[in-house]
């Protein structure tokens, strides 16, 4: 019979745990409310940061996303001249600011001013008495004008805008019966009532002087003026065929106040070429510095005057590129920097000046060819030499092949209207290639000129008897992919390029809004303290982890952790205002110390290793004094060394040798290809060297190791350094590539080496290096003690070294929290703002140079986001900026996951 009581005792005393007590079957309600409320509020944190990261994202795409919306139209009207019913035919209109009057002048001297919103006729009075003008120069925003009359003479004046405010007690009772923003032709002028009450009075104004004479009066056939410094500088093509510059001046008495009007006409070397007859059109560059002279077959003549003593013509051109094409319309962009024309083939094509050096250059680099191979091209006929040439930068072609047959230019962006001989209408941004809007005027009724309102919102086309007005949403004309992210080329530039300019001190200013800049910038920044600060984290982490005493472990790591307490802004401010103009100073002692402090440090470890063995088991805890003192030395060395470095490897000046004014490149590719011939040689001794000495000095004793370790060293030493002298030498002697500001590929500037700015990449490598540190090395000294202590025992008790576990063993374990380290370090060192901000010169720069600034895209936010109107293509430019940093660090985070994970999964099979 079986003995169930001690069976039954045996079974409850094997189920005891080890405590003794016996677990209860029911768990606490407290421990269930609690394990609750703890995955509750996991849960919650968990989702609701998922939740917050998706709300930014979202944010960032809803203002962002507007950039790359087309323009609409959103009223479109229809209405009578003006002038209906006289011969005239307009040859200018404007309009005010808020599209509420606007006026025409016509070829009979006219002026007419309308209601803009209707077309109704608001006043008609003639500019001059008893004679018309044969020809008129308009200003751009000024309302400026020049007249010439067949009489030889000339008038200068204004056509302007003028606004006052009325009260309601000063207008009549219809007038205050208005609605907001409602107008109504009155005194003269259009009122309207405004959204404060208020009722704001627009009328047209125009003061000429009197009639100036000029040189040998004969008719004006053609006009062009622009004023510079209080002066107005205009050029006249007179009847007789004579080209004059004039210059006009106004003298004030200061005694009676009289104001007097100099006229100063300097004949222009011109002769009418005998195949041609009087030229079409005569141009005023906006600085008064350049004139063109064009026909409507395409030859071109453009004079220089900057020299106003010897004027001439530097530059003939042919603008038609077909056999048949012709001319047929001819407008200055805004600034009258950039010339426009549109031809027979409806092909508008926008022509500028650019440095002929730089434009010859920048063909080179995008064909490919030596600068001496590349062609100036059929375009240029005779260039005489002001250093200048004409360029077509930009070409836009309609949809079809209809002549063109007018031109309307913008008064503030780079927006050009084009009417075409099929009665379609297209509205381009200039500098992006970008077809904004087009529309279409009733078939078979030409369009004879266009103009936009001046804050870019409306378009009027005349037409014969008719004037068609279009208001439209032009959106953010200038932002297309190509123009956020390629190069563009902008107006007096040799060639497309990668800029950020968001604003100047002009109304003529084309902005540009490259991020690619910014971009680069930021990979630059993060390169260089990763650089810096990745090695000496992770080996710090390593050496804490593996080699140093527990107690030492538990009083340095927290020292090293609260590093990450120190404000960004005070590394900032320290390292512009203390550590560049130290740095400044003591260049060669700076590069001297990148490359002797490491040698220190080895050099300490193999002369340590020579002591004897009882000797270094006595002093082993002063081995961290004696390495610290090898890196000690080294530090007092540089300052001594670096003048004599400086004479012997720069010439004597390091700033003028990295401007190339003095000395060869041989030490700019030495310092580069040492990097290289390091990886070679320890590549060689590793494979070849090692193997041959360990086979050959089995039986040798310690101290002579350390003494063929020593040599070894001090061997590898110099083959580096000889093998980076040969290969600098073969690079500059040989294939005679400098490594200084000579290496530009699609406008980039790839030269390492360049002139030296105070504020640089080697300044913020080493401060923002300086604070990834302590983020990095926390991670990976955590990665490092959790890997299982019986992987080093069995490592150890196998005959390892502390060393051979480290890097064999314990670092390969940990490879996924490393590789996590490295990556938040990274994702810390993209998204800083305020060290590079001051320390970086803040400049957008795209060149690999170490020694010049930069801006990355966190740093451009915080410096132009309150200073950007909301809502405004500089505003979403900036939102756009901080969804690209954005992607970028969620490509890299994901990147770095999947790597994470794979090296977590190799752990898991050691």
């Amino acid at each position: 019979m079986r003995d169930t009581t001690r069976s039954e005792t045996a079974d409850a005393a094997d189920s005891k745990p080890f405590t003794g007590r016996i677990r209860r079957r029911k768990t606490k309600a407290s421990v269930k409310v609690g394990d609750a409320v703890a995955r509750g509020l996991i849960t919650t944190g968990g989702i609701g940061t998922i939740i917050a990261v998706s709300a930014v994202c979202l944010f960032l795409v809803w203002v962002a996303v507007p950039l790359f919306h087309g323009a609409t139209v959103t009223d479109a009207k229809t209405y009578a001249e003006p002038w209906e019913g006289d011969a005239a035919e307009a040859v200018h209109l404007a309009t005010d600011d808020h599209q509420t009057i606007g006026y025409t002048v016509t070829n009979d001297g006219m002026l007419h001013v309308f209601l803009w919103d209707s077309g109704e006729l608001v006043t008609r009075e003639p500019l001059f008495e008893d004679r018309d003008p044969t020809a008129w120069s308009f200003g751009e925003r000024h309302g400026d004008a020049v007249f010439g009359f067949a009489d030889g003479s000339v008038q200068l004046g204004s056509i302007t805008f003028e606004t006052s405010y009325l009260e309601a007690e000063d207008v009549p009772e219809d007038v205050v019966a208005l609605a907001v923003n409602e107008t109504m032709v009155y005194d003269d002028g259009v009122i309207t009532r405004t959204p404060i009450g208020q009722f704001r009075l627009r009328k047209v104004r125009a003061a000429f002087g009197e009639p100036a004479m000029l040189e040998n009066p004969s008719p004006v056939v053609h006009l062009s003026h622009t004023q510079r410094g209080g002066r107005t500088i205009f050029v006249s093509y007179l009847a007789d065929g004579r080209l004059l510059l004039n210059e006009v001046r106004e003298r004030r008495n200061l005694l009676t106040g009289e104001v007097r009007t100099e006229l100063n006409d300097r004949e222009l070397p011109f002769e009418l070429p005998a195949d041609r007859e009087a030229p079409d059109h005569v141009m005023m560059a906006g600085l008064g510095d350049n004139i063109f002279v064009l026909w409507n077959d395409g030859h071109l003549l453009r004079y220089d005057l900057r020299d106003r003593e010897d004027p001439r013509v530097v530059e003939r051109v042919d603008l038609i590129a077909e056999e048949g094409e012709r001319i047929t319309a001819v407008d200055f962009m805004t600034g009258r920097h950039s010339l426009v024309t549109g031809d027979s083939l409806g092909r508008v094509r926008v022509w500028f000046r650019v440095s002929k050096d730089a434009a010859t250059m920048a063909a080179a680099r995008g064909e490919g060819k030596a600068p001496e191979q590349v062609d100036d091209g059929p375009v240029v006929l005779h260039v005489v030499g002001d250093g200048v040439r004409l360029v077509n930068a930009h070409e836009l072609v309609g949809p079809t092949d209809a002549a063109v047959t007018a031109l309307g230019a913008s008064l503030g962006s780079r927006m050009l209207s084009v009417a075409y001989e099929d009665n379609s209408i297209r509205l381009f941004h200039v500098t992006a290639n970008n077809l904004v809007l087009q529309t279409q005027t009733p078939p078979g009724v030409p369009i004879d000129d266009l103009y936009m309102a001046p804050r870019d919102d409306g378009l009027i086309a005349l037409t014969p008897g008719q004037m068609q007005r279009w208001s439209f949403d032009r959106k953010y004309p200038a932002i297309t992919v190509k123009s956020a992210f390629a190069p563009v080329w902008y107006e007096d530039y040799s060639g497309p390029q990668h800029m950020w300019q968001s604003s100047a001190g002009t109304d003529e200013f084309e902005p540009k809004y490259g991020l690619t800049p910014l971009i680069f910038g930021t990979l630059k920044a993060t390169f260089y303290s990763m650089l810096f600060g990745l090695p000496l984290a992770m080996l710090a982490a390593i050496y804490t982890s593996e080699f140093l005493h527990r107690k030492a472990r538990a009083r340095i790591k927290p020292i090293i952790e609260m590093m990450a307490s120190l404000p960004s802004v005070v590394l900032g401010f320290v390292a512009a205002l203390v550590i560049a103009p130290i740095v400044e100073r003591v260049v060669p002692a700076a590069l001297l110390a990148v490359f002797l402090v490491p040698l220190s440090v080895l050099l300490g470890g193999y002369l340590w290793q020579m002591l004897p063995y009882a000797l270094q088991i006595r002093m082993t805890n002063w081995r961290i004094v004696f390495i610290s003192a090898a890196v000690l030395l080294a530090m007092l060395v540089t300052p001594v060394l670096g003048p004599v470095v400086e004479y012997v490897a720069f010439a004597g000046d390091i700033r003028e040798w990295l401007r190339a004014e003095r000395g060869s490149g041989v030490t700019g590719w030495l310092i580069l290809m040492l990097p290289v011939s390091l990886l070679i040689t320890t590549i060689v001794f590793s494979r070849f060297i090692n193997p041959w000495l360990r086979d050959r000095r089995v039986a040798i004793t310690r101290s002579k190791a350390a003494t063929h370790e020593l040599i070894k060293f001090g061997i590898g030493i110099i083959v580096t350094v000889s093998l980076a002298l040969v290969a600098a030498m073969v690079m500059t002697h040989g294939l005679g590539w400098d490594p200084r500001g000579s290496f530009i590929i699609g406008g980039m500037d790839f030269s390492p080496i360049d002139t030296y700015e105070q504020r640089n990449s080697l300044i913020v490598g080493f401060v923002m290096g300086f604070a990834i540190i302590p983020i990095i090395y926390t991670i990976a000294e955590d990665a490092l003690s959790s890997v299982p202590e019986h992987l080093r025992s069995a490592s150890l008790g196998a005959g390892a070294t502390p060393w051979q576990t480290a890097a064999r063993l314990i670092v390969p374990t940990a490879m996924s929290g490393l590789f996590s380290a490295a990556m938040i370090g990274l994702g810390r060192a993209a998204g800083e703002t305020m060290i590079v901000l001051m320390a970086a010169g803040n400049t957008p720069l795209m060149e690999m140079n170490i020694f010049n600034g930069f801006r990355t895209l966190a740093a451009n936010i915080a410096v132009e986001l309150p200073e950007a109107s909301i809502g405004g293509t500089h505003y979403r430019m900036l939102f756009l900026a901080a969804l690209t940093l954005f992607a970028m660090t969620f490509a890299i985070n994901t990147l770095a996951e999947v790597v994470r994970l794979r090296f977590r999964k190799r752990a898991y099979q050691l």
